[in-house]
């Protein structure tokens, strides 16, 4: 995408979402909401009116974006009421609707339980759809800088979760969400807050192994370890301890939200980045193999010095409790199908099923997957299979033999902040709070975004003019040296 004054605003758009998204209770409050739906209608306004808008997307991911928008659009399909009484599921509610209201048999209603609640679902799933397709859409150089943005919020976050812990569950730095001593940033939940961390924090990760290592071997190993020592007070060795302060500072957050699932996402996330980005310490590897072992024993000290912190975190309330909405929700997915009950109805249409020793209102069935495919029936299972199929094969266009550049470093640690998130929203509903779900979109985004540096790299590298110096002879290097050749050098 050329840059033209549409990419400038977009890009300005975008940061100012990434950096209100989280604020005002990660945007789970109505006022806040609309705010972040504003702005992103406004920017998908600046992706339409631009010279090449979409250009960005392959065909798949427009295919997917389709069946997404198509879930709640589906069932907001008005139908007679005497085909929507004999839907799945529809008809223990007839006998309700008929008596408490004026309406006849005759009457036309939308295939959705609740047809302004899935409105209000299809307003919330369009501003992570427009982060994802303004995110792809633009040019490298700026993505680089939304990634900085991405990292600042998140030191800011994890600064303000660790005083939160510090100062103890009265601290005014929770803003009156009334949270036992756990480090939840600006979210509500500690959970969602883990969500969130365990997304970037490989970002940070990926960053930091771009950047070790990043000066050329040379043959004298006294050269080389010189070079190696030196590296510390260059440049990029100040960038390298700038990421891994980062990192250690978004793990430490993490610990300290007290999630049981964040912390053993952030163990696995670490033992997946051992093998992704071990053998490429700084694209060239110069620590070598000795580099390598020692990432490795890295990383598993610091799996193993997780690991009691997980056990220290073992009780969990919603242990017990979430089998059992599973299990109901399970029901319910079987009433429903393969319609299902409409984008964003499970928390009206769940008690239904809910059984009678659960004395709470349950809002969400703390798997995503679920509730999704209880909402959006065969529609959801399409579009969650399709995904799938998209986030593999993401990984392959990725993994490429040869030198990675900086960006392609950022991408890999994107995909595995995607798939902590997809391991964690099977026991949570992460992506129902909107300013994860924004995180995600543009995560992904930049995980799926088309990398050509090193084919641009390649291509600088082939203009360059090689200059070569002819090697003497021997007969040439054993001659003696002209006094009148010496004399014309002084001179000159």
């Amino acid at each position: 995408m050329q840059l033209t004054k549409h990419t400038n605003a977009i890009f300005w758009a975008l940061a100012i979402l990434l950096i209100y998204a989280p604020l005002f209770r990660a945007s789970n409050i109505p006022l806040a909401l609309m705010f972040l739906q504003m702005m992103s209608l406004s920017m998908l306004a600046l992706i339409v009116f631009g010279n090449e808008a979409f250009s960005a997307l392959r065909k798949s991911h427009l295919i997917i974006i389709s069946l997404i928008l198509l879930v709640p659009l589906t069932a907001l399909l008005p139908i007679p009421g005497s085909l929507w009484s004999i839907l799945p599921g529809r008809e223990i509610y007839m006998p309700v609707m008929l008596s408490v209201s004026e309406i006849d048999e005759g009457f036309v209603k939308s295939l959705s339980l609740a047809s302004s609640t899935t409105e209000y679902a299809l307003w919330t799933l369009l501003t992570p759809l427009i982060v994802y397709i303004a995110t792809v859409n633009l040019p490298r150089n700026h993505l680089y800088t939304l990634v900085y943005i991405l990292l600042g919020m998140a030191v800011f976050q994890a600064t303000l979760g660790l005083m939160q812990f510090g100062a103890g569950p009265s601290s005014p730095l929770y803003f009156g969400a009334g949270i036992d001593n756990a480090a939840t940033g600006t979210w509500l939940n500690r959970d969602h807050f883990a969500g969130f961390l365990e997304m970037v924090f490989p970002i940070s990760l990926a960053l930091l192994a771009a950047t070790v290592g990043k000066s050329k071997q040379t043959k004298s190993p006294k050269s080389n370890w010189r070079m190696k020592l030196s590296f510390m007070s260059s440049v990029k060795g100040n960038q390298a301890t700038i990421y891994a302060f980062i990192l250690i500072l978004l793990i430490l957050a993490l610990i300290f939200t007290k999630s049981r699932a964040g912390v053993g996402l952030a163990m696995i996330g670490l033992f997946v980045s051992m093998f992704v980005f071990a053998n490429r310490l700084g694209g060239n590897n110069v620590y070598g193999s000795v580099g390598t072992i020692i990432a490795v024993i890295l990383v598993l000290a610091m799996i193993i010095g997780l690991a009691p912190v997980l056990d220290r975190f073992s009780a969990d309330p919603m242990e017990d409790l979430r089998w059992t909405i599973f299990s109901s929700s399970m029901e319910g997915i079987g009433s429903y199908f393969p319609l299902g009950s409409g984008a964003g109805t499970f928390p009206i249409s769940f008690p239904f099923f809910q059984p009678l020793h659960v004395d709470l209102f349950v809002n969400r069935t703390h798997n995503d997957y679920l509730e999704w495919i209880y909402n959006g029936g065969i529609l959801s299972i399409v579009a969650i299979g399709m995904f799938f199929v998209l986030y593999i094969n993401g990984w392959r266009r990725l993994w490429i033999q040869n030198r990675w550049g900086p960006f392609r470093f950022i991408q890999a640690g994107a995909g595995i902040g995607i798939f902590l998130m997809i391991l964690h929203t099977t026991v949570d509903f992460n992506l129902h709070k909107p300013a994860n779900a924004v995180f995600f979109a543009f995560i992904l985004a930049i995980f799926f975004k088309t990398n050509t540096e090193e084919a641009e790299h390649q291509r600088h590298s082939r203009k360059q003019p090689r200059k070569r110096t002819r090697r003497m002879t021997d007969v040439e290097a054993s001659a003696p040296v002209s006094t009148k050749h010496l004399s014309s050098q002084a001179v000159d």
